[in-house]
């Protein structure tokens, strides 16, 4: 039973996996490297959506709002001293704080204010627009937080490094902090699908007045949940600012979001290993169509997403997972328990 319980599909992908994204970098060179080291961001971004939507059912397409901030705040504090590198740390934690705080206020009027899950989405939609409309009109001087300018539809340039006791990482070194990070988060939600944690989170998911009858308060629990996921995507937003060395208006638009959501959606919201897998060929897939030059691109994706929602409602990730157990299955037959072999340890037990 021990091994039929380790060699699923799910871990065997999921191995394959990491084992290969840890000696990518000993393979190709800098350049591919460091476009790879986005990819391992936008996992992590993935993850604050999945967090939300598939452990407690909370829909939010306003997860790119948190992202741009947290990629802003850590712009502004690291350039008041690129050369300090305390103000990074002080960042990056200002940065995951902040967002959480306003994850969690947001989260009290929506939840605490019974609001209908229907306008969840509507409501972070709105602020992810209000917050990108904002930033792009901050181009004049008069709009400086500590000195920075925000630089209005140009955003923030020349962003430092993250750097801990003076070791500054970029290129490969960028590559393994962001792999190590999403692999933690991982295991992190990973451990949680099978925990009382998550078997908790599930029962709001799928009924929150029954999870209220047994004693749970969901909309503290909720709120607790939305906040995580805003300080979660706003440790991405930290990274991918510290990766790109700028951060735009955009950042804060919804169309970060937009990809969440249809990542979730089309890798199944059940899977933490599905929803990670597709986030890497998803991103890699739109990215290479666009090194194409087709003007077609848009098009030939949203065919192909069409298509998978239609003829694989379950998502991608299950659907694989399920279909490779199978074969598991065939390959590794069962073992036959013998009817006196069941009773001896019946009776062995009851002595």
């Amino acid at each position: 039973m021990g091994n039929r319980r380790v060699f699923t599909s799910e871990n065997i992908l999921a191995a394959i996996f990491w084992l290969a994204c840890c000696t990518y970098p000993f393979l190709h060179n800098t350049y591919f490297v460091n476009n790879f080291t986005y990819y391992f961001i936008m996992i992590i971004f993935m993850m604050s959506l999945y967090v939300l939507w598939g452990f407690t059912g909370i829909f939010s397409f306003g997860q790119a709002a948190f992202f741009g901030a947290g990629a802003y705040i850590y712009g502004i504090v690291s350039k008041i001293n690129p050369d300090n590198s305390a103000l990074n740390i002080l960042g990056i934690l200002m940065a995951v704080l902040i967002c959480f705080s306003a994850a969690a206020i947001l989260g009290m009027f929506i939840y605490y204010g019974h609001i209908s899950a229907n306008f969840i989405g509507i409501i972070t939609f709105c602020l992810s627009l209000v917050l990108q409309t904002f930033m792009t009109q901050t181009s004049g001087p008069e709009w400086q937080v500590l000195g920075v300018p925000l630089g209005g539809y140009n955003g923030l340039n020349a962003i430092p490094s993250i750097s801990i006791m003076g070791f500054s990482f970029e290129k490969n070194s960028m590559y393994f902090l962001c792999m190590a990070l999403a692999f933690v988060f991982y295991l992190i939600f990973r451990k949680m699908q099978h925990s009382r944690i998550g078997y908790m989170l599930f029962g709001i998911r799928e009924n929150a007045e029954r999870s209220e009858l047994f004693g749970y308060n969901t909309a503290w629990i909720s709120t607790l949940v939305f906040a995580a996921g805003g300080a979660i995507a706003g440790f991405a937003g930290v990274l991918y600012a510290s990766w790109g060395s700028y951060v735009v208006p955009s950042t804060l638009g919804t169309s970060i979001s937009f990809i969440g959501v249809i990542i979730i959606a089309l890798a199944g919201r059940y899977s933490i290993t599905g929803a990670t897998l597709f986030t890497f060929i998803y991103v890699w897939f739109t990215r290479f169509l666009a090194s194409q030059g087709s003007a077609y691109s848009q098009i030939v994706q949203g065919i192909l997403l069409v298509l998978i929602m239609l003829f694989i409602p379950r998502g991608i990730g299950e659907t694989v997972f399920s279909l490779g157990d199978i074969l598991i299955d065939k390959l590794i037959p069962k073992k036959k328990v013998k009817k006196d072999q069941v009773q001896k340890e019946v009776t062995r037990y009851a002595d």
